[in-house]
């Protein structure tokens, strides 16, 4: 007799195992997802907190993770528990622990350094904020995969946290967590009352109160690649634009399908069709590349990884750099200069 279950795809359930045991889909721990903050002095309590969802912590994981799902062809074995997890790395000749060891020490120290960009950016825009040292993974990917369950429980959880760490005012770091705090929790928590913001929305009202010039020390022309969630769930769409048109020596060149017309950089597929999420990036890659843009500006971690994936296979000559890291860069050439 057929079975009437749902089929899961192993990979969704090594991911809600993790975030179950772990607290995030990749199962990294605290000192993972917090090292960045080390020695910038960063109150743990405060009303507003930077939340950053261990989001970009992860981004430098999926690669390898990506990697791995290809070689062994999706089959149903993969990750489906962590007991045969050396038997998982012994079928596809990879040491996952090795992977991820030597990871950390490569692009996971580059995704760190713009952890510590976006807050000394804030702090030096007089921008008071604390980050929790455990903070919480919002359960975005159990909720976009459809497993509301145990989205609910997740949801459940980190408002707990929040509450009791006395927050109010949530500044997040992403697209993905900003669109699930503010716009699906809500609709899963009945007294979820926090206030949610955005990064780029909480930099570009203060630079707009504070009057600081921003300029970069050489000329350099740049295409802006809007996030899915952030435009079109949000509708951050000028913002950005804001602040990078303030920025002097920069020229911003529009890409034909942009704002709410923009097109996905492949990451949401990525692990469960990792060769479709890379002609996904691919496409969007050689779109950006037709503006005649030096760079490209992201916003999102996923969309940094994915497009640079994309410049990769596809030999473009373009340069991706986060927002964050810019606004950073325009800032100190401006410090620098008084």
């Amino acid at each position: 007799m057929k079975s009437t279950k749902p089929y899961i795809p192993a990979i969704l359930h090594f991911i809600r195992t993790n975030i179950a045991r772990r607290g995030n889909p990749l199962g990294l721990t605290n000192q993972d997802c917090a090292s960045w903050a080390t020695d910038l002095q960063i109150p743990t309590e405060a009303d507003t907190i930077l939340y950053t969802g261990c989001e970009y912590q992860m981004t430098s994981y999926i690669q390898p993770l990506r990697s791995i799902l290809k070689r062994v062809k999706f089959r149903d074995t993969l990750f489906s528990a962590f007991g045969h997890i050396q038997e998982l790395t012994k079928a596809v000749d990879v040491d996952l622990t090795k992977v991820y060891t030597q990871l950390a020490t490569r692009q996971g120290e580059s995704y760190n350094r713009l952890l510590r960009m976006a807050a000394l950016t804030l702090r030096r825009l007089n921008v008071n904020f604390a980050y929790l040292d455990d903070e919480p993974y919002t359960g975005a990917l159990l909720y976009e995969y459809g497993l509301f369950e145990e989205f609910h429980k997740q949801a459940q959880h980190v408002a707990d946290q929040f509450t009791r760490a006395g927050v109010r005012r949530i500044i997040t770091l992403t697209p993905h967590s900003a669109e699930i705090l503010q716009k699906v929790y809500p609709s899963f928590l009945a007294d979820f009352d926090f206030e949610v913001t955005t990064y780029v929305s909480t930099v570009a009202d203060a630079l707009r109160e504070s009057e600081r010039e921003l300029s970069l020390s050489e000329p350099l022309s740049v295409t802006l690649h809007d996030p899915c969630h952030l435009v079109r769930s949000l509708g951050v769409t000028e913002e950005p634009r804001e602040v990078l048109q303030a920025i002097r020596n920069l020229n911003l060149k529009e890409v034909a399908s942009n704002r709410q017309s923009t097109v996905c950089c492949g990451a949401p597929c990525e692990l469960i069709c990792p060769e479709l999420a890379e002609l996904v990036a691919c496409k969007r890659v050689t779109e950006l590349s037709e503006t005649g843009a030096e760079a490209v500006i992201t916003l999102c971690p996923f969309c940094h990884a994915n497009l640079t994936s994309g410049v990769s296979l596809t030999g473009k000559q373009l340069r991706i750099i986060d927002f964050i890291e810019i606004v950073y860069q325009a800032l100190e050439r401006e410090n620098a200069r008084r």
